[in-house]
């Protein structure tokens, strides 16, 4: 394996920030972020979609289920 030769030690760490550091539009000092208190906040679900999604599956698999029970006798 080639070994890469550095010019300096100072150069070889330096670079800017990131695409992805960019994207994070809100920046804490280090106090905030070990104290918790720059957290972000889950934003609240939509239970009422949730729950008739999860219906909506279940009535899916129990028609399902009764068309393989049904067409298995015959």
């Amino acid at each position: 394996m080639k070994r890469m030769s550095s010019t300096g030690k100072t150069t070889r760490f330096k670079g800017g920030i990131k695409s992805c550091q960019r994207a994070v539009p809100e920046r804490f000092s280090w106090d905030e972020w070990v104290n918790g208190e720059g957290t972000h906040t889950r934003p609240k679900r939509n239970w009422l979609k949730l729950i008739i999604i999860i219906l909506a599956l279940l009535a899916l698999g129990g028609i399902f289920a009764a068309l393989v029970i049904e067409l298995g006798r015959g």
